[in-house]
Protein backbone atom coordinates (compact mmCIF):
# COMPACT_ATOMS: atom_id res chain seq x y z
CA UNK A 1 0.00 0.00 0.00
CA UNK A 2 1.42 3.08 -1.35
CA UNK A 3 2.05 6.43 1.45
CA UNK A 4 0.10 9.48 1.74
CA UNK A 5 3.50 10.69 0.00
CA UNK A 6 3.75 8.23 -2.58
CA UNK A 7 0.62 8.69 -3.40
CA UNK A 8 1.34 12.24 -4.33
CA UNK A 9 4.35 11.59 -5.94
CA UNK A 10 2.39 9.36 -8.36
CA UNK A 11 -0.65 11.49 -8.92
CA UNK A 12 2.03 14.45 -9.88
CA UNK A 13 4.26 11.47 -11.99
CA UNK A 14 0.83 11.29 -14.36
CA UNK A 15 2.11 14.56 -15.84
CA UNK A 16 3.75 13.30 -18.58
CA UNK A 17 2.10 10.34 -19.03
CA UNK A 18 -1.94 11.70 -18.80
CA UNK A 19 -3.90 11.85 -22.20
CA UNK A 20 -6.89 14.26 -21.80
CA UNK A 21 -10.06 13.31 -23.92
CA UNK A 22 -12.71 15.34 -22.70
CA UNK A 23 -14.54 14.67 -19.62
CA UNK A 24 -14.18 10.72 -20.47
CA UNK A 25 -11.37 9.57 -18.09
CA UNK A 26 -12.62 11.83 -15.36
CA UNK A 27 -16.30 10.15 -15.59
CA UNK A 28 -14.71 6.49 -16.46
CA UNK A 29 -12.64 7.09 -13.13
CA UNK A 30 -15.71 8.30 -11.14
CA UNK A 31 -17.89 5.07 -12.36
CA UNK A 32 -14.83 2.57 -11.44
CA UNK A 33 -14.90 4.05 -8.20
CA UNK A 34 -18.50 4.35 -7.36
CA UNK A 35 -17.38 7.99 -6.67
CA UNK A 36 -20.47 10.03 -7.88
CA UNK A 37 -21.98 12.34 -5.22
CA UNK A 38 -24.65 11.10 -3.23
CA UNK A 39 -25.10 14.79 -1.65
CA UNK A 40 -25.84 18.16 -3.68
CA UNK A 41 -23.13 19.89 -5.25
CA UNK A 42 -21.88 23.57 -5.66
CA UNK A 43 -19.85 24.14 -8.75
CA UNK A 44 -17.85 27.42 -8.89
CA UNK A 45 -15.64 28.84 -11.84
CA UNK A 46 -13.75 32.29 -12.53
CA UNK A 47 -10.11 33.44 -13.20
CA UNK A 48 -9.77 35.34 -9.69
CA UNK A 49 -12.13 34.80 -6.20
CA UNK A 50 -12.86 31.51 -6.87
CA UNK A 51 -11.24 30.08 -3.99
CA UNK A 52 -12.42 32.49 -1.48
CA UNK A 53 -15.89 32.18 -2.45
CA UNK A 54 -16.14 28.28 -2.01
CA UNK A 55 -14.10 28.97 1.62
CA UNK A 56 -16.72 31.37 2.53
CA UNK A 57 -19.26 28.85 1.32
CA UNK A 58 -17.82 25.76 3.19
CA UNK A 59 -17.53 28.10 6.32
CA UNK A 60 -21.21 29.04 6.33
CA UNK A 61 -22.39 25.29 5.31
CA UNK A 62 -20.25 24.21 8.29
CA UNK A 63 -21.34 26.18 10.77
CA UNK A 64 -25.21 25.65 9.51
CA UNK A 65 -24.27 21.88 10.74
CA UNK A 66 -23.24 20.41 7.12
CA UNK A 67 -20.53 18.26 6.86
CA UNK A 68 -18.83 19.65 4.09
CA UNK A 69 -16.38 18.45 1.63
CA UNK A 70 -14.37 21.31 -0.19
CA UNK A 71 -12.35 20.78 -3.30
CA UNK A 72 -10.03 23.52 -4.46
CA UNK A 73 -6.72 23.47 -6.80
CA UNK A 74 -3.74 24.40 -6.18
CA UNK A 75 -2.86 23.95 -2.76
CA UNK A 76 0.06 26.25 -0.98
CA UNK A 77 1.67 23.25 1.04
CA UNK A 78 0.96 20.51 1.17
CA UNK A 79 -1.39 18.10 -1.84
CA UNK A 80 -4.44 17.32 1.82
CA UNK A 81 -5.45 21.29 1.45
CA UNK A 82 -7.14 20.60 -1.75
CA UNK A 83 -9.47 18.09 -0.09
CA UNK A 84 -11.23 19.60 3.31
CA UNK A 85 -13.29 18.23 5.52
CA UNK A 86 -15.25 20.81 7.52
CA UNK A 87 -12.40 23.35 6.18
CA UNK A 88 -9.65 21.03 7.23
CA UNK A 89 -7.18 19.41 5.30
CA UNK A 90 -7.48 15.42 4.49
CA UNK A 91 -5.33 13.51 6.88
CA UNK A 92 -2.46 11.59 6.18
CA UNK A 93 -3.87 8.65 6.33
CA UNK A 94 -7.32 9.10 4.53
CA UNK A 95 -5.56 10.58 1.41
CA UNK A 96 -3.34 7.26 1.76
CA UNK A 97 -6.63 5.57 1.86
CA UNK A 98 -8.49 6.86 -0.73
CA UNK A 99 -5.30 7.45 -2.85
CA UNK A 100 -4.67 3.97 -3.36
CA UNK A 101 -8.10 2.94 -4.40
CA UNK A 102 -7.91 5.93 -7.20
CA UNK A 103 -4.37 5.27 -8.17
CA UNK A 104 -5.57 1.36 -8.65
CA UNK A 105 -8.82 1.41 -9.98
CA UNK A 106 -7.19 4.32 -12.62
CA UNK A 107 -4.17 1.17 -13.65
CA UNK A 108 -7.29 -0.71 -14.43
CA UNK A 109 -8.81 1.75 -16.28
CA UNK A 110 -5.10 2.03 -18.16
CA UNK A 111 -4.61 -1.43 -18.87
CA UNK A 112 -8.11 -2.20 -19.93
CA UNK A 113 -9.22 0.65 -21.82
CA UNK A 114 -6.12 2.49 -22.68
CA UNK A 115 -7.00 5.52 -20.71
CA UNK A 116 -4.14 7.71 -19.07
CA UNK A 117 -5.55 9.77 -16.64
CA UNK A 118 -4.06 13.66 -15.75
CA UNK A 119 -2.83 14.51 -12.60
CA UNK A 120 -6.09 16.90 -12.53
CA UNK A 121 -8.01 14.04 -13.49
CA UNK A 122 -6.29 11.62 -10.48
CA UNK A 123 -7.29 14.33 -8.48
CA UNK A 124 -10.34 15.18 -8.61
CA UNK A 125 -11.31 12.04 -9.01
CA UNK A 126 -9.81 10.73 -5.31
CA UNK A 127 -11.72 14.47 -4.09
CA UNK A 128 -15.19 12.33 -4.95
CA UNK A 129 -14.35 9.36 -3.54
CA UNK A 130 -13.04 11.00 -0.44
CA UNK A 131 -16.16 12.91 0.57
CA UNK A 132 -18.39 10.10 -0.82
CA UNK A 133 -16.34 7.61 1.73
CA UNK A 134 -16.65 10.49 4.26
CA UNK A 135 -20.60 10.91 3.67
CA UNK A 136 -20.56 14.31 3.18
CA UNK A 137 -24.04 16.31 3.11
CA UNK A 138 -23.25 19.40 0.81
CA UNK A 139 -19.82 19.47 -1.62
CA UNK A 140 -18.37 22.87 -2.84
CA UNK A 141 -16.36 22.13 -5.75
CA UNK A 142 -13.60 24.85 -7.38
CA UNK A 143 -12.86 24.41 -11.11
CA UNK A 144 -9.04 23.83 -11.87
CA UNK A 145 -8.71 26.06 -15.27
CA UNK A 146 -11.73 27.24 -17.07
CA UNK A 147 -14.66 25.33 -17.38
CA UNK A 148 -15.68 23.27 -19.98
CA UNK A 149 -13.47 20.75 -20.20
CA UNK A 150 -12.06 20.67 -16.20
CA UNK A 151 -12.44 17.42 -14.82
CA UNK A 152 -14.81 18.67 -12.28
CA UNK A 153 -17.07 19.34 -14.77
CA UNK A 154 -17.82 16.07 -15.59
CA UNK A 155 -20.65 16.11 -12.20
CA UNK A 156 -23.13 16.88 -14.13
CA UNK A 157 -25.74 17.67 -11.87
CA UNK A 158 -24.88 20.41 -9.20
CA UNK A 159 -27.69 22.82 -7.33
CA UNK A 160 -25.95 25.79 -8.33
CA UNK A 161 -22.91 27.12 -10.25
CA UNK A 162 -21.12 30.26 -9.40
CA UNK A 163 -19.07 32.10 -11.57
CA UNK A 164 -16.36 35.18 -10.14
CA UNK A 165 -14.71 37.47 -11.56
CA UNK A 166 -13.27 37.50 -15.21
CA UNK A 167 -9.99 38.17 -16.26
CA UNK A 168 -7.07 37.16 -18.47
CA UNK A 169 -4.81 33.92 -17.58
CA UNK A 170 -4.02 30.50 -18.70
CA UNK A 171 -4.40 32.10 -22.49
CA UNK A 172 -2.32 29.34 -23.96
CA UNK A 173 -5.09 27.45 -23.16
CA UNK A 174 -8.74 29.27 -22.84
CA UNK A 175 -8.49 31.64 -25.34
CA UNK A 176 -6.85 35.40 -26.21
CA UNK A 177 -10.07 37.58 -25.56
CA UNK A 178 -11.92 37.91 -22.33
CA UNK A 179 -15.02 36.58 -24.63
CA UNK A 180 -13.47 33.24 -25.30
CA UNK A 181 -11.80 33.02 -21.69
CA UNK A 182 -15.58 33.64 -20.37
CA UNK A 183 -17.41 31.23 -22.46
CA UNK A 184 -14.99 28.14 -21.26
CA UNK A 185 -16.09 29.80 -17.56
CA UNK A 186 -19.53 29.47 -18.68
CA UNK A 187 -18.94 25.98 -19.17
CA UNK A 188 -19.96 24.95 -16.16
CA UNK A 189 -23.51 26.13 -16.66
CA UNK A 190 -25.79 23.08 -16.92
CA UNK A 191 -29.45 22.73 -18.35
CA UNK A 192 -32.02 24.15 -16.03
CA UNK A 193 -29.66 24.58 -13.27
CA UNK A 194 -29.03 28.63 -11.35
CA UNK A 195 -26.29 29.94 -12.21
CA UNK A 196 -25.10 33.35 -10.08
CA UNK A 197 -22.57 35.57 -11.44
CA UNK A 198 -20.35 38.05 -9.66
CA UNK A 199 -20.25 42.08 -11.21
CA UNK A 200 -17.71 41.71 -14.04
CA UNK A 201 -15.44 44.48 -15.20
CA UNK A 202 -16.03 44.20 -19.17
CA UNK A 203 -20.06 44.16 -20.93
CA UNK A 204 -18.37 40.99 -23.35
CA UNK A 205 -17.78 38.29 -20.21
CA UNK A 206 -21.69 39.33 -19.38
CA UNK A 207 -22.88 38.82 -22.73
CA UNK A 208 -21.50 35.77 -23.30
CA UNK A 209 -22.63 34.01 -19.81
CA UNK A 210 -25.78 35.20 -20.41
CA UNK A 211 -25.84 34.15 -23.81
CA UNK A 212 -24.73 30.13 -22.55
CA UNK A 213 -27.38 30.63 -19.57
CA UNK A 214 -29.94 31.40 -22.25
CA UNK A 215 -29.24 28.77 -24.73
CA UNK A 216 -29.39 25.95 -21.49
CA UNK A 217 -32.66 27.24 -20.07
CA UNK A 218 -30.66 28.15 -16.79
CA UNK A 219 -31.82 30.69 -14.47
CA UNK A 220 -29.18 33.93 -14.62
CA UNK A 221 -29.01 35.79 -10.99
CA UNK A 222 -26.53 38.50 -12.04
CA UNK A 223 -25.35 40.14 -8.77
CA UNK A 224 -24.77 44.00 -9.08
CA UNK A 225 -21.97 46.55 -6.98
CA UNK A 226 -24.94 48.34 -6.20
CA UNK A 227 -26.15 45.58 -4.02
CA UNK A 228 -23.31 46.72 -1.71
CA UNK A 229 -25.25 49.36 0.35
CA UNK A 230 -22.50 50.36 2.48
CA UNK A 231 -18.96 48.98 3.51
CA UNK A 232 -16.10 49.93 6.06
CA UNK A 233 -12.48 48.09 5.20
CA UNK A 234 -9.38 47.74 7.29
CA UNK A 235 -6.34 46.08 6.92
CA UNK A 236 -7.86 42.35 8.31
CA UNK A 237 -11.88 42.42 6.78
CA UNK A 238 -14.74 44.04 6.17
CA UNK A 239 -18.11 45.56 7.44
CA UNK A 240 -20.87 45.98 4.39
CA UNK A 241 -24.43 45.72 4.02
CA UNK A 242 -26.14 44.04 1.02
CA UNK A 243 -29.03 43.73 -0.50
CA UNK A 244 -30.17 40.54 -2.09
CA UNK A 245 -33.54 39.82 -3.64
CA UNK A 246 -34.88 42.52 -1.46
CA UNK A 247 -33.26 41.30 1.27
CA UNK A 248 -31.12 43.05 3.67
CA UNK A 249 -27.97 41.73 5.01
CA UNK A 250 -27.04 44.21 7.23
CA UNK A 251 -23.56 44.44 9.52
CA UNK A 252 -22.01 41.49 7.98
CA UNK A 253 -18.38 40.87 9.54
CA UNK A 254 -15.96 39.37 6.63
CA UNK A 255 -12.68 37.77 7.63
CA UNK A 256 -11.06 38.36 3.93
CA UNK A 257 -9.57 41.09 3.60
CA UNK A 258 -9.50 43.47 0.43
CA UNK A 259 -12.65 45.47 -1.27
CA UNK A 260 -13.00 42.82 -3.89
CA UNK A 261 -13.82 40.12 -1.26
CA UNK A 262 -17.08 42.16 -1.27
CA UNK A 263 -17.90 41.37 -5.04
CA UNK A 264 -17.04 37.44 -3.88
CA UNK A 265 -19.43 38.13 -1.17
CA UNK A 266 -22.26 38.78 -3.58
CA UNK A 267 -21.85 35.88 -5.07
CA UNK A 268 -21.45 33.90 -1.94
CA UNK A 269 -24.99 35.99 -0.65
CA UNK A 270 -26.54 34.65 -4.02
CA UNK A 271 -25.84 31.53 -4.06
CA UNK A 272 -26.97 30.99 -0.39
CA UNK A 273 -29.98 32.72 -0.97
CA UNK A 274 -30.68 30.05 -4.28
CA UNK A 275 -29.91 27.55 -1.97
CA UNK A 276 -32.37 28.01 -0.03
CA UNK A 277 -35.23 28.81 -1.73
CA UNK A 278 -34.74 25.18 -3.06
CA UNK A 279 -35.42 24.05 0.49
CA UNK A 280 -32.10 23.88 2.13
CA UNK A 281 -31.47 25.09 5.47
CA UNK A 282 -28.80 28.10 6.28
CA UNK A 283 -29.99 30.44 9.24
CA UNK A 284 -28.30 33.48 9.07
CA UNK A 285 -26.29 33.09 12.09
CA UNK A 286 -24.59 30.65 9.96
CA UNK A 287 -24.09 32.89 7.52
CA UNK A 288 -22.49 36.14 9.94
CA UNK A 289 -20.80 33.08 11.56
CA UNK A 290 -19.16 31.44 8.76
CA UNK A 291 -18.47 34.89 6.80
CA UNK A 292 -16.71 36.09 9.95
CA UNK A 293 -14.81 33.05 10.37
CA UNK A 294 -13.38 32.24 7.13
CA UNK A 295 -10.05 31.64 6.58
CA UNK A 296 -8.13 31.33 3.38
CA UNK A 297 -4.61 31.08 3.50
CA UNK A 298 -2.50 33.03 1.31
CA UNK A 299 -4.72 35.72 -0.07
CA UNK A 300 -4.63 39.14 1.77
CA UNK A 301 -2.48 36.92 4.60
CA UNK A 302 -0.72 38.73 7.46
CA UNK A 303 2.13 37.03 9.27
CA UNK A 304 3.80 40.20 11.29
CA UNK A 305 4.64 42.75 9.10
CA UNK A 306 4.44 40.38 6.10
CA UNK A 307 1.30 40.59 4.15
CA UNK A 308 0.93 37.80 1.53
CA UNK A 309 -0.88 36.90 -1.35
CA UNK A 310 -1.08 34.81 -4.18
CA UNK A 311 -1.76 37.02 -6.70
CA UNK A 312 -0.56 35.49 -10.28
CA UNK A 313 -2.25 37.88 -12.74
CA UNK A 314 -2.82 41.27 -13.88
CA UNK A 315 -6.17 41.19 -12.20
CA UNK A 316 -5.22 39.50 -9.25
CA UNK A 317 -2.53 42.44 -8.82
CA UNK A 318 -4.37 45.00 -9.63
CA UNK A 319 -6.63 44.14 -6.27
CA UNK A 320 -3.62 43.36 -4.09
CA UNK A 321 -2.49 46.95 -5.16
CA UNK A 322 -5.91 48.84 -4.30
CA UNK A 323 -6.02 47.28 -0.97
CA UNK A 324 -2.35 48.18 -0.38
CA UNK A 325 -2.87 52.01 -1.22
CA UNK A 326 -5.74 51.75 0.90
CA UNK A 327 -5.15 50.18 3.94
CA UNK A 328 -0.82 50.30 4.64
CA UNK A 329 -0.54 53.64 2.14
CA UNK A 330 1.34 55.63 4.70
CA UNK A 331 3.87 52.40 5.38
CA UNK A 332 7.29 51.98 4.41
CA UNK A 333 6.48 49.18 1.77
CA UNK A 334 9.19 46.82 0.23
CA UNK A 335 8.26 43.96 -2.51
CA UNK A 336 9.16 40.47 -2.15
CA UNK A 337 8.30 38.52 -5.47
CA UNK A 338 8.38 35.43 -7.08
CA UNK A 339 6.62 34.83 -10.17
CA UNK A 340 6.08 32.16 -13.45
CA UNK A 341 7.26 33.21 -17.03
CA UNK A 342 4.16 32.38 -18.62
CA UNK A 343 2.10 34.50 -16.24
CA UNK A 344 4.05 38.08 -16.29
CA UNK A 345 2.16 40.63 -18.50
CA UNK A 346 3.09 44.32 -19.20
CA UNK A 347 -0.13 45.03 -17.18
CA UNK A 348 0.86 42.71 -14.21
CA UNK A 349 4.49 44.01 -14.45
CA UNK A 350 3.70 47.75 -13.63
CA UNK A 351 1.33 46.58 -11.13
CA UNK A 352 4.15 45.17 -9.19
CA UNK A 353 6.20 47.75 -10.01
CA UNK A 354 4.08 50.13 -8.41
CA UNK A 355 3.50 48.48 -4.80
CA UNK A 356 6.40 49.42 -3.56
CA UNK A 357 9.10 51.82 -2.90
CA UNK A 358 11.79 48.92 -3.53
CA UNK A 359 11.70 44.72 -4.40
CA UNK A 360 13.62 41.90 -3.88
CA UNK A 361 13.10 38.64 -6.19
CA UNK A 362 13.10 35.30 -5.66
CA UNK A 363 12.76 32.13 -8.04
CA UNK A 364 9.83 29.94 -7.12
CA UNK A 365 10.00 26.67 -6.33
CA UNK A 366 8.69 25.74 -10.25
CA UNK A 367 9.97 24.44 -13.73
CA UNK A 368 7.97 27.09 -15.12
CA UNK A 369 9.47 29.90 -12.68
CA UNK A 370 10.91 33.39 -13.96
CA UNK A 371 14.69 33.47 -12.30
CA UNK A 372 14.76 36.49 -9.66
CA UNK A 373 17.67 37.95 -12.03
CA UNK A 374 15.15 38.75 -15.17
CA UNK A 375 13.03 39.61 -12.57
CA UNK A 376 15.28 41.95 -11.06
CA UNK A 377 15.80 43.46 -14.68
CA UNK A 378 12.33 44.09 -15.66
CA UNK A 379 11.23 45.98 -12.48
CA UNK A 380 14.72 47.76 -12.98
CA UNK A 381 13.06 48.91 -16.17
CA UNK A 382 10.03 50.51 -14.40
CA UNK A 383 12.37 52.69 -12.18
CA UNK A 384 12.22 50.30 -9.72
CA UNK A 385 15.25 49.85 -7.03
CA UNK A 386 15.43 46.13 -7.02
CA UNK A 387 17.64 43.21 -5.80
CA UNK A 388 17.69 39.43 -6.42
CA UNK A 389 17.78 36.97 -3.77
CA UNK A 390 19.56 33.48 -4.43
CA UNK A 391 17.04 31.97 -2.38
CA UNK A 392 13.98 32.31 -0.50
CA UNK A 393 15.47 32.74 3.07
CA UNK A 394 17.78 35.33 1.61
CA UNK A 395 15.23 37.59 0.22
CA UNK A 396 12.58 37.39 3.12
CA UNK A 397 16.07 38.58 5.07
CA UNK A 398 16.59 41.24 3.01
CA UNK A 399 13.21 42.18 2.45
CA UNK A 400 12.84 42.61 6.35
CA UNK A 401 16.09 44.64 6.58
CA UNK A 402 14.90 46.97 4.20
CA UNK A 403 11.57 47.60 5.40
CA UNK A 404 12.93 48.03 9.17
CA UNK A 405 10.82 47.70 12.11
CA UNK A 406 7.70 49.86 11.04
CA UNK A 407 7.58 48.88 7.46
CA UNK A 408 6.17 46.30 5.57
CA UNK A 409 6.87 43.55 3.79
CA UNK A 410 4.73 42.87 0.39
CA UNK A 411 4.91 39.09 -0.61
CA UNK A 412 3.10 38.42 -3.73
CA UNK A 413 3.53 36.90 -7.14
CA UNK A 414 2.38 33.07 -7.78
CA UNK A 415 1.15 30.53 -5.30
CA UNK A 416 3.90 28.76 -5.47
CA UNK A 417 6.27 31.52 -4.23
CA UNK A 418 3.38 32.24 -1.32
CA UNK A 419 3.18 28.04 -0.44
CA UNK A 420 7.07 28.20 0.23
CA UNK A 421 6.97 31.56 2.42
CA UNK A 422 4.16 30.12 4.41
CA UNK A 423 6.32 27.18 5.10
CA UNK A 424 9.54 29.26 5.75
CA UNK A 425 7.65 31.33 8.04
CA UNK A 426 6.14 27.94 9.72
CA UNK A 427 2.70 28.39 9.19
CA UNK A 428 0.50 25.68 9.27
CA UNK A 429 -1.85 24.44 6.31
Amino acid sequence: MRTSEQVVKEIHSALGDGDKQGLRNTAALLEALQAWPACPVIHIAGTNGKGSVCAMLSSILTAAGYHTGLYTSPFLQTYRERIRLEGIPLSEEKLALYGNETLDAADRLKTEKGYHCTPFELGTALAFRSFKAEKTDMIISETGMGGRLDPTNAIDQPIVCGITAIGMDHMQYLGNTIGEIAGEKAGIIKPGIPVVCSPQETDKAIQVIRHAAEEKGSPLILMKKDQIIHAETDSHGSTADFSINGRAWNNLRISLPGDHQLLNVLVVLGIVEEIGRQGYRIPEDAVRDGLAHTFWPGRLEWSGNILMDGAHNAQGVAAFRAFVEKQVKDKRRVLLCGVLKEKMTEEMLSGLAATADEAVTVTPDSPRALPSEELKELLLQKGMKAASANHLKEGLETAQELAGEDGIVLATGSLYFIGALRNELGLKP
